[in-house]
């Protein structure tokens, strides 16, 4: 009797050991909350069918001077959510959000013109730093350090945005621009490559407890390329297992998101194994796509087999595209009963 007490103990405290040595993922719909959209923060963390946020914020607004950082941004949605019952994934965006700093410390900075018709719209000039500079990716690493000194112990933070080296938005691991522009500034795949690689690493040892999520891509100056998306994110999965969260930020509606088109494949692939969530091409309430058109890109997102689903909270201010939303989720909880 005494012997099966003590094997009793053994395996129960083995079991809290090994489930407590286990990173808890994120599940569900998260709205994205952008630096000026935080305002609704309080409202949205209300509503039982939201069940966390993902927060992207510029660097020049969490960093406006060389060590001098503002979280009032962050510790507002980190609280909203704590108070609520809910979870939030982290990312500060560099690319075109870096504060000017940046460029006096000796980051290199690279100008083209962005074109998009998605998420705020339109054609200007643009300019961020080289997404491969030594400098670049030593600030960005100073930054995960504080910010990991910070929130890393917070369990409300289940997840941080592996970001850095992109141009448009800091987020995505694609370089699309000509290829004339990517010779003048000295592209090659393997320097990209190494650049998420640092940031992977920088952001995982400031992050110990958390997962990391981190956005695919395939659009590169040579057109659709699998290649450097593939070889980061096996890399990832070799190194840091379950802990990798996969991301793709353009779920849609639209037909060619499917298995068989590439940007969806090197998404959805290796699915099971790696985690991986989905995060709405455009803002859908904005654009004047139908509350259906919604629902639809979110059961496509579900049906192709995503664990979570990022929607802008944008689309929470329009009452049809809200109950679309609700909807969905409600029927997602049903079937993983």
């Amino acid at each position: 009797m005494k012997l099966w007490s003590i094997l009793y103990l053994f395996l129960t405290v083995s079991g809290i050991a090994s489930c407590a040595g286990e990173i808890p993922g994120h599940s569900g719909i998260y709205a994205v909350i952008r630096g000026g959209s935080v305002d609704r923060v309080e409202a949205a963390a209300k509503l039982p069918y939201i069940d966390g946020f993902t927060l992207y914020l510029g660097v020049r607004a969490l960093v406006p001077e060389k060590s001098v950082y503002d979280w009032s941004r962050v510790d507002r949605v980190i609280k909203a959510a704590r108070d609520n019952g809910k979870k939030v994934n982290l990312g500060f965006l560099p690319g075109r959000w870096v504060p000017d700093w940046f460029y006096a410390e000796g980051v290199q900075k690279f100008r083209w013109i962005h074109e998009t018709d998605l998420v705020d719209p339109g054609r200007h000039d643009a300019a961020a730093p080289v997404p491969w500079d030594p400098k670049l990716l030593e600030l960005l690493g100073e930054i995960c350090r504080e910010a990991g000194e910070r929130y890393a112990g917070d369990p409300a933070v289940v997840s941080v945005q592996v970001t850095g080296p992109a141009l448009a938005n800091g987020l995505e691991t694609n370089f699309n621009v000509r290829p004339a522009e990517a010779e003048a500034v000295g592209y090659t795949p393997e320097k990209l490559i190494s650049a998420w690689q640092t940031m992977f690493d920088a952001t995982a040892a400031a992050f110990p407890n958390q997962r990391l999520s981190w956005c695919i891509h395939d659009m590169f100056p040579n057109g659709r390329d699998a290649k450097p998306g593939r070889a980061i994110r096996d890399w990832a999965y070799r190194k840091y297992g379950s802990r990798l969260h996969l991301l793709a930020c353009y779920l849609t509606h639209e037909p060619w998101f499917r298995r068989g088109n590439q940007a969806v494949d090197i998404w959805a692939e290796r699915n099971a194994e790696i985690p991986a969530g989905l995060q709405l091409i455009n803002i859908y309430a904005i654009r004047k796509y139908t509350p259906e058109q919604l629902e639809q890109a979110l059961r496509t997102g579900i049906r192709e087999g995503a664990d979570y689903l990022e929607i802008f909270i944008e689309e929470l201010s329009d009452p049809a595209c809200a109950a679309a939303v609700e909807k969905v989720r409600n029927d997602w909880k049903g079937m993983q009963k």
